[in-house]
């Protein structure tokens, strides 16, 4: 059985965040920013069990905390495909992320799974200084 690539490539920095989700079915999110604006090359997405039927949505919204105005719909109904399986997203424009604005990651629950979702955003043009 082959292993699942897990290198990232292309990007100027890389940050990773979880989306801890409950066994109670509903919409669970975690927000991609940083204060002062960047573009975001890609997203990759790794759940760390199988949730059948359960969905997940990446959306750009023109505030912090992603209860605003969608300003992009990146992805959506992208399908949980199994413990450690890994989806990634190569946006084919970098996503222009002004400072105040967000990516708002969604995990929508329907099989009452309980698991922590991985995320690594690929930022363009910043680096992060020691």
């Amino acid at each position: 059985m082959p292993l699942a690539k897990r290198v990232k490539i292309g990007g100027g920095y890389y940050k990773g965040f979880v989306c801890p989700v409950s066994s109670t079915p509903g919409n669970y999110t975690t927000i991609i920013a940083n204060t002062s604006g960047s573009a975001i090359n890609g997203i990759t997405i790794t759940p760390d069990d199988y949730g059948a039927l359960d969905t997940m949505k990446v959306e750009h919204f023109n505030d912090a905390d992603g209860t605003g105005s969608c300003l992009a719909i990146l992805a959506e109904d992208l399908h949980n495909c199994g413990a450690n399986s890994s989806i990634q997203l190569d946006f084919p424009a970098a996503e222009l992320v002004n400072s105040g604005e967000c990516i708002k990651f969604t995990y929508i629950n329907t099989a009452s799974i309980a698991m922590n979702v991985y995320l690594i955003a690929e930022f363009m043009g910043m680096r992060k200084t020691a």
